[in-house]
């Protein structure tokens, strides 16, 4: 399915069995700033805050998991 292309941090730590903090560190713009616009602008991962809101939330392409760190592990 379509959807299943697209997840949560909490969800593709998981998936790719890695710390979520780790996977976190994508996103610190003070360090990937120019890296993080050109990956949303690729499509590759989604931020959202409400206009009035403080915190956001990403949403993770499997293309970009599979950039970062590899095609996805086999679950045993």
């Amino acid at each position: 399915m379509e959807i299943d292309n697209y997840m949560t941090p909490s969800e593709a730590s998981y998936r790719w069995g890695i710390p979520e903090r780790t996977l976190r560190e994508k996103f610190v713009m003070s360090r990937r700033e120019h890296l993080i616009k050109e990956e949303i602008s690729q499509g590759l991962i989604k931020y959202f805050v409400k206009p009035e809101g403080k915190r956001g939330e990403w949403i993770i392409s499997v293309k970009a998991m599979e950039k970062w760190y590899g095609p996805e592990p086999e679950k045993k």
